[in-house]
C-alpha cells in the first residue's frame, strides 16, 4: 500500500493549536493519535449471484477508499479487521502495511462486492496496537438491477437537440436516426447514445450497417472503431450512468435511379443474453435520409434577335422582334431561392455594349417544386451582331450559395453575319518535302450579311500544327463579302507517318457558338523515315590495299598482331556499311576507355567524339600497345535520326 507524505506545517501547527502546550510530565504525545477520513463509506455494486443463486460473470466491486492519518509524533501498529453481518462482503485491496509513522497517512481502498440485492452493512475497525481505536462504517447496495448485460439505446434528433430513449415497445420513431435533408456529395451526422442497463459488463462486438439494397445507403460510422469478439467495447457501470456515443454519417450518392429517399439499419451486437444478436430494437436502430437533388433548366435557352422566326418563348414570333421571355423551371425535390442573375459579359443586368437588358428580373424569388418563373430581356437592335450569355443561379434556404444549380441561356442580336472558310472542314498538308511548311486558311463573311466579327484562331496544343504570323488581331471585323486569312504551320517530324490536328475559329457567328467554335481539321501523311542503324568494321592496312572503303571489313570483335599493322600500328575503322532507308548523313567515331586495359593507353583515335560526315577513321597504336581497344560508331540520317543502338567494334592487338 502506498503511504502519503507527512502532513503539511500548517497542518502540524493546527494541531498543536487545538491540544495547546504539553508541558511538564505529559506522555499523550507519545502515543499514535489515528484519524479516518471519511468516517462512513457508501458502495453500490453488482451481485455475484443471481436470484437463483447461480454466479453472474463480469460484475465488478465497487470501490472507496479511506485515508488513516496518524497525528501523533510516534509510530504505531496498524490492526484491521471488518466486522459485522455482512462483513465478508467487504475486503481491503492491497497491502496496507502492519504500522503506521507518527504524522504519516496511508490510503486504504475498500472493495464492496455483493451476493445479493439490498442494503448491506459491515464496520472496518483501526486498532493502533496501543488502546486507540477508530471504526469507519460501510453501508453497501446491492443493485437492484438485472443480472445481465442489458442494452440501451437513444437515438439523437433530427435537429441534434435531444435524445430519445429507445426500448422494447418504444415508438419506431424513438428507435429511428432520421437525417437531415442532404444534397447529394455532402453529409449530415448524427449520434446514438449506448448504456448498459443490467449489472454485468455490457460488451459490444460488432457495429454493422445493412439495408435491403444490399449496400450501406450511403450510411457510415465515423466513430468508435470497429469492435470484434476479441476487443469489444465495453460498459462496465450499470444503471445507464456510463455511455459509448456512436457518430454515423449520411453521404448520399445519386445512383441515377430517381429514388431520393435512403433506408438501412444500424445492427448492434453484444453479450445482452436477450437482445445481443441485434435482431430487434433496442439494439436495431432504423437508419433514414432523404437526397436532395435540385434541378433546374430554363425554355427556351436561347432567342436569336436577328431571325424573325424565333419566338423567344412566346407562343409565336414577336413584332416588333425587341423582348425576349425564359421560363425557368424547378423539376428537383426542394424550393429553389434565385440568387443570380446577370450577363456573362459585364456581371450586370444589361448586357454586351447595352444591347440587352433584363426588364423583368428574378432576383430573390422563390420557386417552389414543380413551379416556374419568367425572366424577361429586351433588345436594341443595331447593325453589328453581338451575343451575350446571362446566368441565372440558384440556391436551395439554408445552403451555400449556388447549391441549387445554375442554367445559362444565350441571347443574339442584330444582322447575322454568315461564316464559311476556305478550305471548309480540313486542311491537307499531304506529304511536304520541307521540315516546315505552311497553308493559307481563309476566313470569309457571306454577302448582304452583318460583320463578321473574329475573336481568334487557335490550334489544339499539337507539337505539330500551329497559327503563325501574320497574326489576326482580337475582334478582327470582317464586313459583308470579305475575308481575312490566317496562316497554319506544319512540322514535319523526322519519322514522317500521320498527324492529325485541330483549329478553332472564334467568331460572333451564333452556328458555331463555342465551346468548339467553327472547326477546320488538320492532316498530314508522309511516308515512316526509318532510324538508321550503325555498323562499324575494322580492317588491317593489307586489307585497305584491296578493300578501300573497308566495306569487308571484321564487324563485332577483330583481332590483329601488331606485325600486321605496319609502322606506326594503325587500324582503319569504318561506317561504311551502316544503312538507312534514306540516307546516312553523319557518323561519330569515339574511343571508349578499354577493358581490360592495354599496356600502353596512349592509343589514338583519330576524330574521336566528333560528329560529322567523314565515313572513315584511324585507331593509332603506339609501338607494343597490346591489348583490347573498344571503338563506338553513332550515325545519323538527312532528318537527324540517331541510331538507336551503337555499334561496338573490339579491336584484340597481339604481340
Amino acid at each position: 500500500m502506498k503511504i502519503s507524505s507527512s502532513l503539511p506545517f500548517a497542518a502540524l501547527l493546527s494541531l498543536v493549536s487545538v491540544s495547546g502546550c504539553r508541558c511538564g510530565t505529559q506522555t499523550s504525545g507519545l502515543k499514535p493519535d489515528y484519524v479516518a477520513n471519511p468516517t462512513a463509506l457508501s458502495f453500490n455494486a453488482c451481485p455475484t449471484k443471481d436470484e437463483n443463486g447461480n454466479p453472474v460473470a463480469d460484475v465488478f466491486a465497487d470501490v472507496q477508499k479511506v485515508t488513516i492519518t496518524n497525528q501523533g509524533k510516534v509510530a504505531g501498529a496498524l490492526n484491521l479487521s471488518i466486522t459485522g453481518t455482512d462483513a465478508t462482503l467487504f475486503s481491503v485491496q492491497g497491502d496496507a502495511g502492519t504500522s503506521l509513522e507518527g504524522l504519516n497517512s496511508v490510503d486504504l481502498p475498500i472493495a464492496f462486492s455483493p451476493d445479493k440485492k439490498g442494503d448491506l452493512k459491515a464496520a472496518l475497525n483501526i486498532d493502533d496496537g496501543q488502546g486507540g481505536k477508530s471504526v469507519v462504517t460501510l453501508i453497501g447496495t446491492g443493485a437492484n438491477l438485472p443480472a445481465q448485460a442489458t442494452i440501451e439505446t437513444a437515438p439523437q434528433s433530427t435537429d441534434g437537440t435531444t435524445f430519445a430513449t429507445c426500448q422494447t415497445g418504444s415508438p419506431l420513431s424513438d428507435c429511428t436516426l432520421s437525417f437531415p435533408d442532404t444534397l447529394f456529395g455532402q453529409s449530415n451526422t448524427l449520434q446514438l447514445k449506448l448504456r448498459n442497463k443490467g449489472c454485468p459488463t455490457l460488451k459490444v462486438s460488432d457495429l454493422s450497417i445493412e439495408s435491403l439494397a444490399g449496400d450501406t445507403q450511403g450510411f457510415t460510422i465515423d466513430s468508435p472503431a470497429a469492435p470484434s469478439m476479441s476487443s469489444p467495447l465495453t460498459l462496465n457501470q450499470a444503471d445507464g450512468t456510463q455511455e459509448i456515443t456512436i457518430t454515423v454519417r449520411f453521404t448520399p450518392t445519386d445512383d441515377n435511379s430517381g429514388n431520393l429517399g435512403r433506408y438501412a439499419t444500424l445492427v448492434i451486437k453484444s453479450n445482452d443474453p436477450v437482445y445481443g444478436d441485434g435482431s430487434v430494437q433496442p439494439a436495431r436502430i432504423s437508419l433514414e435520409g432523404q437526397a436532395i437533388k435540385p434541378s433546374v433548366y430554363v425554355q427556351p435557352s436561347r432567342c436569336d434577335f436577328a431571325n424573325p422566326l424565333d419566338p423567344c418563348g412566346f407562343p409565336t414570333a414577336q413584332t416588333p422582334h425587341d423582348t425576349a421571355h425564359f421560363t425557368v423551371f424547378n423539376d428537383g425535390n426542394t424550393p429553389l431561392q434565385v440568387t443570380k442573375v446577370s450577363f456573362l459579359s459585364t456581371g450586370t443586368s444589361m448586357g454586351v455594349s447595352n444591347r440587352f437588358a433584363i426588364s423583368q428580373n428574378l432576383m430573390g424569388q422563390t420557386i417552389p417544386l414543380n413551379g416556374s418563373a419568367v425572366l424577361a430581356v429586351t433588345h436594341t437592335d443595331m447593325p453589328l451582331y453581338v451575343s451575350d450569355q446571362i446566368v441565372v443561379e440558384t440556391t436551395i434556404p439554408g445552403q451555400a450559395a449556388g447549391s441549387g444549380g445554375s442554367v445559362t441561356l444565350a441571347v443574339y442580336g442584330g444582322k447575322k453575319p454568315c461564316l464559311t472558310t476556305d478550305p471548309l472542314d480540313q486542311l491537307n498538308f499531304m506529304n511536304p518535302t520541307m521540315d516546315l511548311t505552311t497553308q493559307p486558311l481563309l476566313i470569309k463573311n457571306g454577302a448582304n450579311c452583318g460583320t463578321l466579327v473574329v475573336n481568334s484562331v487557335t490550334v489544339d496544343t499539337d507539337p505539330f500544327f500551329s497559327v503563325v504570323a501574320p497574326l489576326l488581331a482580337p475582334d478582327t471585323q470582317v464586313p459583308a463579302g470579305g475575308q481575312v486569312q490566317a496562316v497554319v504551320q506544319y512540322k514535319r517530324p523526322p519519322s514522317g507517318g500521320m498527324q492529325l490536328g485541330t483549329l478553332h475559329v472564334q467568331t460572333n457567328d451564333s452556328d458555331f457558338a463555342g465551346p468548339a467554335w467553327k472547326v477546320v481539321q488538320l492532316y498530314s501523311q508522309s511516308p515512316l523515315d526509318q532510324v538508321p542503324t550503325a555498323v562499324a568494321t575494322g580492317c588491317t592496312p593489307s586489307q585497305v590495299t584491296t578493300d578501300p572503303t573497308c566495306a569487308m571489313g571484321t564487324q563485332s570483335t577483330m583481332s590483329a598482331n601488331l606485325s600486321m599493322l605496319g609502322t606506326p600500328a594503325r587500324v582503319t575503322i569504318s561506317g561504311v556499311d551502316s544503312t538507312d532507308d534514306n540516307l546516312v548523313a553523319e557518323y561519330r567515331f569515339t574511343l571508349l576507355p578499354p577493358f581490360p586495359a592495354p599496356s600502353v593507353t596512349t592509343a589514338a583515335l583519330a576524330n574521336s567524339g566528333v560528329r560529322g560526315t567523314a565515313k572513315q577513321t584511324v585507331l593509332t597504336v603506339p609501338a607494343g600497345a597490346t591489348g583490347r581497344y573498344r571503338i563506338e560508331l553513332e550515325v545519323w540520317d538527312n532528318r537527324g535520326q540517331i541510331s538507336l543502338i551503337p555499334s561496338i567494334l573490339n579491336v584484340n592487338v597481339y604481340p
